[in-house]
């Protein structure tokens, strides 16, 4: 099986004309082909995805894993500077190839190593069009290797990028894009956990996040009301959204498992849909794209707005 231009245009609700041309140009240059185990195949996924939740790999995130992260990006910095700066060296190394993954609330096995970075080029290219081509400035929090806000800057040239980020790493090597890469792009620190008021947004400013807010769990609330109160255009979040599982539906149920498991982000999209009723802000959009690594889905999105 294959998954085209077509399946990208369904699963973002559009029409395949109204792709926008970086989609097209990921959807078409990558090799999407999978198959679908069946039988004893798939019994094998389900069983190990079982057995690493049952096992004492899984560990909770928070702000005591501070360490790790900071170990992570500084490993990605060490590529980075190593490779001459190359851009490339800042794959994430929790994006993980040759393994299966979660398509259409299925487990499938991709032809293609790739397939999940591959994947996630063409759905952030669509969020990137749709919901953050006019904003002058844009920042991304949690940051992390810097890798989005490369592609942002490559795909819609002429903005004014941020990427802020609680390692110092992370900020460090984000800071380096504009020197050795060219691109308007700084760096600096942040903390979900405790929001810095000094900092203030530039007018019509975009935020977005991506697989960061996931590592914050339930305290995500400090987080929002600093948004609330700098005003930006708009505010995208792409996170593993538990809300959008089907507890009766057993892979949806094995990810929910695993969700909890690690104490990934609890409530955030029950929150903003509280705060809509409130009339605090505007919900835009909220999508599931039924795809992501082969334990749970951190690629789903809700888009936002302060009244």
């Amino acid at each position: 099986m294959e998954f085209t231009a077509t399946d990208f245009a369904r699963l973002f609700g559009i029409t395949e004309s109204d792709l926008p041309a970086a989609c097209k140009h990921f959807a078409t240059a990558a090799d999407f082909h999978y198959v679908v185990p069946q039988g004893p195949a798939r019994d094998r996924i389900v069983l190990g995805v079982i057995k690493h939740l049952e096992s004492g790999k899984p560990t909770k995130v928070g702000p005591e894993r501070a360490g790790i992260w900071e170990s992570c990006w500084a490993e990605n910095l060490q590529k980075f500077t190593e490779s001459g700066f190359d851009p490339e060296r800042l794959v994430p190394n929790f994006i993980k190839p040759e393994q299966p993954i979660r398509l259409n609330r299925n487990y499938v096995m991709p032809r293609n190593p790739r397939f999940e970075l591959d994947f996630l080029q063409v759905c952030r290219a669509y969020l990137f069009e749709r919901f953050l081509k006019d904003a002058p400035s844009v920042y991304e929090f949690g940051c992390g290797s810097g890798f989005n806000l490369i592609a942002l800057a490559k795909q819609i040239p002429g903005k004014k990028l941020c990427g802020l980020d609680w390692s110092k790493s992370s900020y460090e090597m984000v800071g380096m894009f504009r020197e050795k890469l060219g691109l308007n792009i700084t760096g600096r620190h942040f903390d979900f956990f405790k929001p810095d008021p000094a900092l203030k947004l530039d007018q019509s400013a975009a935020v977005f996040t991506m697989c960061a807010l996931e590592q914050v769990g339930p305290r995500h609330d400090k987080f929002v009301q600093y948004l609330l109160g700098q005003r930006p255009a708009i505010c995208v979040n792409m996170e593993p959204l538990a809300e959008l599982y089907d507890e009766s539906d057993l892979v949806d149920y094995l990810a929910l498992s695993f969700h909890r498991k690690r104490g990934y982000l609890d409530g955030l999209l029950t929150q903003l849909r509280q705060l809509e009723t409130q009339e605090k802000i505007q919900i835009l959009e909220t999508r599931r794209f039924n795809f992501g690594s082969i334990y749970h889905e951190g690629y789903s999105y809700v888009a936002w707005r302060p009244i």
